[in-house]
């Protein structure tokens, strides 16, 4: 049985990939809920808004960011995420993360307003912040 990310498939090179990106984004849920989990799930609330984009066949994990704030914050834990990644899916994988601009103009396109509230519903920490201690997002 193969480790889990592992292709069955030959490339057409005649070499063995490292990994299938599509079997790595099948998994990318499981790996954010994981990720969730953990002490420091603020890489997690950053790893919300990225897609992983590709994975060349020695194994180098292309991951693309449509907010520039998680692109920048996930640039200074590259290190640490590259080890939960590696870790996870039980392969040897380094990690290339991107800035999608062009995807980021669509998210600008909500306002300060929406997007408190959607981290007020879907953010443990910040439920967990509201529900404790009575206090309201202030933008």
């Amino acid at each position: 049985m193969l480790p889990r990310g592992l292709s069955e498939t030959v490339h057409h090179e005649g070499v063995e990939p490292l990994a299938d990106l599509a079997l790595l984004k099948v998994e990318w849920h499981q790996f954010l809920e994981y990720m969730a989990k953990k002490p420091k799930n603020l890489m997690a609330t950053h790893l919300q808004s990225c897609e992983l984009v590709a994975c060349t066949p020695g194994g180098v994990l292309d991951i693309a960011c449509c907010r520039k704030f998680s692109y920048e914050e996930l640039q200074q834990e590259r290190s640490e995420l590259q080890q939960e990644i590696s870790a996870f899916y039980a392969l040897p994988l380094q990690i290339r993360i991107s800035y999608d601009a062009e995807k980021d103009a669509c998210t600008r396109e909500k306002t300060v307003f929406t997007i408190f509230q959607e981290l007020s519903q879907h953010n443990e920490v910040i439920r967990f912040l509201v529900t404790e201690f009575g206090g309201e997002l202030v933008y």
